[in-house]
């Protein structure tokens, strides 16, 4: 098994001994874009689009099965980039099996690939990525060739997946130009305590009076699950005692996520997490479910910018809300 630092120097060895390499640029980057240190650009490639976090969360296609597409959706450091290759002289085929042969030398396996028109490869495999088109004010999407491939290295500290979407754009800055969007998350475990909230029942129940809610940052959950951490149970303690000082109150509670990764995958965590907190309190501290409503708005009430990690940190919260009784 590779070591993460192993598997660079394999994959640049290729890049510099090859068909790819990092030294020609046909035009200039997007600014603020780079690389990614692990994989190189295809020769004579140029960066359009980019996107890179500390920690964050990205949707790959494993697959179909009975008709639906299968995804899996790890949590780590993620690398977004979209590169727009020489207009002339390059198949999809060509730079799909240099960038797959440089992996595989790398211990890299292929988890899923696909490769045809729109009638082979289903749309949602590419709109996952359309927003890191960057200041390019037309759509790259279109075209012909489409090719997608996800591979996988296995590690003990995280695994890491690489996808690669490859077609020919007839939107781009040139007629029938080859575009790459490569997708890179390298898992490993979110730094806490970047938030640190000093509430308890006297807090809640002034900021119920105030304002009819409360952000509540103390609830921790597993990566991508619904299970309660146990440094969750103080204040989930706190929001128990609050409630036996108010047994008329009935509350709202509601699960946010940031936006990273799709609407529909955050709507629905978000809406099992605010179950989790439901049936904790009543089965841990006796509260009645008919007091508590869960619901679930995944990431579209935000609190602050998704564009760093520390906004997307206050975005994932729970909140209780003031509700008349029912």
């Amino acid at each position: 098994m590779f070591k993460k630092s192993n598997l660079f120097l394999v994959v640049m060895i290729f890049v510099f001994s090859g068909a790819v390499s990092s030294s020609v640029l046909a035009q200039e980057d997007m600014e603020g874009s780079k690389d990614h240190p692990m994989i190189s650009r295809y020769e004579g490639s140029y960066i359009k689009g980019y996107e890179h976090y500390d920690y964050g969360r990205l949707t790959f296609y494993t697959g179909e099965e009975n008709g639906e597409l299968q995804e899996l959706v790890p949590e780590g450091e993620v690398s977004r980039i979209l590169y727009f290759l020489p207009p002339e002289g390059l198949s999809v085929l060509q730079i799909r099996r240099n960038y797959q042969r440089a992996l595989k030398d790398a211990g890299f396996e292929m988890v899923y690939e696909c490769y045809g028109g729109i009638d082979e490869i289903p749309y949602d495999i590419y709109g996952d990525f359309d927003n890191i088109e960057g200041d390019h004010s037309k759509s790259v999407l279109s075209g012909k060739d489409e090719s997608y491939f996800l591979a996988r290295l296995p590690q003990e500290d995280g695994d890491v997946y690489v996808s690669a979407h490859i077609w020919i754009s007839d939107n781009a800055d040139a007629d029938w130009q080859p575009v790459t969007a490569l997708q890179i998350l390298e898992e490993k475990p979110m730094k806490s305590g970047k938030i640190k909230v000093d509430i308890n029942a006297e807090t809640m129940a002034k900021d119920i009076e105030e304002t009819g809610s409360v952000r509540i940052y103390g609830i921790h959950f597993d990566t991508d699950k619904a299970t309660i951490k146990e440094e969750s149970e103080s204040t989930l303690a706190e929001i128990a005692a609050f409630l036996e000082e108010k047994p008329d109150l009935h509350l709202g509670v509601v699960g946010h996520t940031d936006a990273v990764g799709s609407i529909e995958y955050n709507m629905d965590l978000s809406r099992r997490r605010a179950e989790s907190v439901v049936e904790f309190l009543a089965s841990e501290h006796g509260i009645s479910k008919d007091r508590l409503k869960p619901r679930g708005l995944g990431p579209w009430a935000p609190v602050a910018s998704n564009e760093d990690e520390d906004g997307r940190a206050r975005n994932r919260r729970v909140e209780l809300i003031k509700m008349l009784e029912q």
